[in-house]
């Protein structure tokens, strides 16, 4: 059987659509890779991170509710 003539091949893998998916998921993932790898590489400090970000908005919330 040749998998060229097939129907899954000729309408949906062979379609324009489905390449331009595959070509944006690919982009994707490559510009996001960095991210994720560094997001590994420093997980604890991420965490850290994040955590003073929230405590630093909880501050400045809980200023200005006492301000007005």
């Amino acid at each position: 059987m040749n998998f060229y003539h097939t129907w899954i091949y000729e309408y949906i893998l062979n379609a324009k659509w489905f390449i331009w998916m595959v070509v944006y998921v690919v982009l994707g993932l490559n510009i996001i890779a960095p991210v994720i790898i560094w997001g590994l590489m420093n997980g604890t400090a991420l965490i850290k991170w994040a955590k003073t970000i929230t405590q630093k908005a909880k501050k400045k919330m809980k200023q200005k509710n006492l301000e007005s």
